[in-house]
């Protein structure tokens, strides 16, 4: 028998059962077919193929209120006895019951926040990419594409409501781990899973359907067999296969149907399945509770002896509850305000989620650490990428003096609704054709007015001649050198036309000639960096002399023009997959995670609105919790120093 710590490795609150469970395989894939008397008949097996729930041969009974009972009673009779409970249309004076199913009112009050998305796509079908993105692009795509909500819920959300009656009590709230909101268009349909707290969900739109059998049938859901994802049950809910798994026929079912209004108390260590139905949209909200919290509390055992560990434990709290301060009154956010004691951590920063504080440059100046690549980009494709990344908060952006992307930002920035000009940290090259001290000036000038701005916050020489990586020039006798741009760039800098200065493309040598020469600080350098092409001996140059290295061509589409077989050499890598997985994101999110790391500033190119989205996530991986999927890469990708 697997022990309890086996049985909830990698297990974590409901957000990430339903995560996973919401796009899970067909499970029933990874088991060998066990043995029956005739395998092949089948006609005699009640719901044999059919959808979880038909196989039953018992019905049990889900207490059914229309009030809330006192917290003191819920307490007693409910959570301390691991009773389910629904209370029908009790939550109909919610204001959220009235207004979300109006997408004019959420886009007008919840609009501008941003919210944590799952992406089928972006990833493989069985590990969603996780996305911030704001409601409003949320409403324009989630009829259109399988997109999933699920975030704890904004400031202003928490305002359309409050806490149900039987927990709007101090003594429960304590408790309180997280308050969270599920959104899609009503085609969602989970796997077989437990949570690991005490869930409150609520129906706010629409309806679904819920399947419930008690802690002790979870041995007949096979979870013990199903290592991947443990918590979950191997059994496709979509259709039972009871020639691989028989006992499924043995669950005492619990049967529901929530419409808008209505709440479910489900207590920890239920199994459930549920289905969302009704159309879009389709939105619930759940509150989670920390009672009993067995994965950490009970001792390790087999399977069986766990369940049992976990029903005693709840038989050993303490048999009522004080509930010295009520505030069913109140809204959520007047709770968590008034009472911030209260607040979970996850809830502490509600959903502003903290980047990676900016590089400070030796000029005095911050970078920023991701910001999006321009270079190249049509005008066309630019006037929907730069808004787009500046509505979900890149402000950096790299621009290229040979293409459109100057007069793109510009013409944009000068109408920007969503930061001021201050906050927008512009870098421009100087090009190798245009190397000589008056040259390099007269190109500062063009993007200035392109730019339609006064100053550049960074100015990077592109290369040091025009034979570098196969820059072409035009023959001139009288271009100057990279040396004299410099000169030009150091007097931009004297008179505030340039805050910053770098290079491009420089090796070692000739950043040791340019630090003897120069006498404003060498803030950036930009060169080639990815997981093969690590350039670790010129990143260490730049730490030792206080030079910022910024990585271009970080995806690896760099080797697809050097004539790398057949694809990208990385986004089909087993290493890079499996990290983006693990991780629940994007391969191209890893990668640029990776450079983060190891305080690279990253400037990835896309004018695809959704992959700007998905790459800023690279700041919320959760890396420091299990660091083991980026170590492998770092120490086992074939690479070059």
């Amino acid at each position: 028998m697997e022990t309890k710590a086996k049985f909830y490795a990698g297990a974590v609150p409901v957000l990430l059962a339903i995560a996973w469970s919401i796009w899970g395989p067909n499970l029933g894939q990874f088991f060998p077919l066990m043995s029956t008397d005739d395998p092949s008949d089948t006609g005699n097996l009640k719901g044999h193929m059919q959808r979880f729930g038909e196989q039953a041969q018992n019905y049990g009974h889900i207490t059914t209120l229309d009030f809330f009972p006192d917290p003191e009673v819920f307490y007693r009779d409910y959570v301390r006895k691991s009773v389910p409970l629904v209370v029908k249309g009790a939550l109909k004076h919610w204001p959220a019951v009235q207004k979300w199913k109006n997408e004019d009112y959420l886009r007008e009050r919840f609009g501008h926040s941003f919210f944590n998305v799952h992406w089928r796509n972006l990833s493989d079908e069985n590990h969603p990419a996780y996305v911030d993105m704001p409601m409003t692009d949320f409403l324009d795509t989630y009829r259109k594409e399988k997109i999933y909500m699920d975030s704890t819920i904004s400031p202003e959300m928490a305002e359309d409501l409050t806490f149900p009656g039987f927990v709007a009590c101090e003594g429960l709230l304590k408790m309180l781990k997280q308050v969270a909101m599920f959104f899609n268009a009503g085609w969602s349909s989970t796997d077989i899973h437990l949570d690991v707290t005490e869930t409150i969900f609520a129906q706010v739109v629409g309806g679904r359907h819920w399947i419930l059998t008690t802690p002790r049938d979870g041995k007949y859901l096979y979870t013990d067999d199903f290592e991947p994802h443990n918590g979950i049950s191997p059994v496709n809910q979509e259709a039972v296969d009871l020639t691989k798994f028989p006992d499924v026929s043995k669950i005492v079912i619990y049967n529901t149907t929530l419409e808008a209004g209505d709440i479910i108390y489900v207590p920890e260590g239920w199994f459930h399945q549920v289905r969302t139905k009704g159309g879009a949209p389709n939105i619930a909200v759940a509150v989670f509770i920390n009672f009993l919290w067995c994965m950490w509390e009970c001792p390790d055992s087999n399977d069986a002896e766990y369940i049992e560990s976990c029903i005693k434990l709840r038989e050993q709290k303490p048999t009522e509850l004080e509930c010295n301060i009520r505030m069913e009154d109140l809204t959520v956010r007047e709770v968590l305000t008034k009472y911030p004691y209260l607040t979970p951590p996850a809830m502490e920063q509600w959903n502003e989620k903290e980047e990676t504080d900016p590089f400070l440059l030796k000029s005095g100046y911050e970078m920023p650490m991701l910001g999006l690549g321009l270079g190249g980009m049509p005008h066309k494709d630019a006037q929907t990428a730069i808004p787009h990344a500046l509505k979900v908060g890149y402000r950096l952006f790299d621009t290229d003096p040979e293409d459109e992307s100057e007069a793109a930002l510009g013409s944009i920035l000068a109408q920007n609704p969503y930061c001021r000009r201050e906050e927008v940290f512009i870098i421009v090259k100087v090009h190798p054709k245009h190397l000589g001290k008056d040259a390099t000036k007269k190109s500062i000038e063009r993007s200035l007015n392109r730019l339609k701005t006064d100053y550049i916050d960074l100015v990077l020489i592109k290369a040091p001649s025009c034979d570098t990586q196969g820059f072409e020039c035009e023959a001139d006798e009288k271009r100057g050198t990279w040396q004299e741009s410099w000169e030009a760039l150091e007097e931009l800098n004297q008179t505030g036309t340039v805050r910053s200065i770098g290079v491009s493309n420089f090796k070692i040598s000739q950043l040791k000639e340019l630090l003897q020469k120069a006498t404003v600080p060498v803030s950036v350098l930009q060169a080639r960096f990815d997981l093969i092409k690590r350039n670790t001996k010129l990143r260490k140059f730049c730490t030792k002399h206080g030079i910022q290295f910024m990585a271009h061509s970080v995806l690896g589409f760099k080797w697809l023009d050097e004539g790398y077989p057949e694809s990208n050499p990385f986004f089909d890598n087993p290493r890079v997959l499996t990290a983006a997985r693990k991780y629940r994101t994007s391969p191209a999110t890893v990668l640029l995670r990776y450079a983060m790391d190891r305080n690279i500033t990253v400037v990835p190119k896309s004018s695809n609105p959704v992959h700007i989205s998905v790459n800023k996530h690279a700041f919320y991986i959760d890396v420091d919790n299990d660091p083991s999927f980026m170590n492998d890469l770092d120490e086992n990708f074939p690479h070059m120093n």
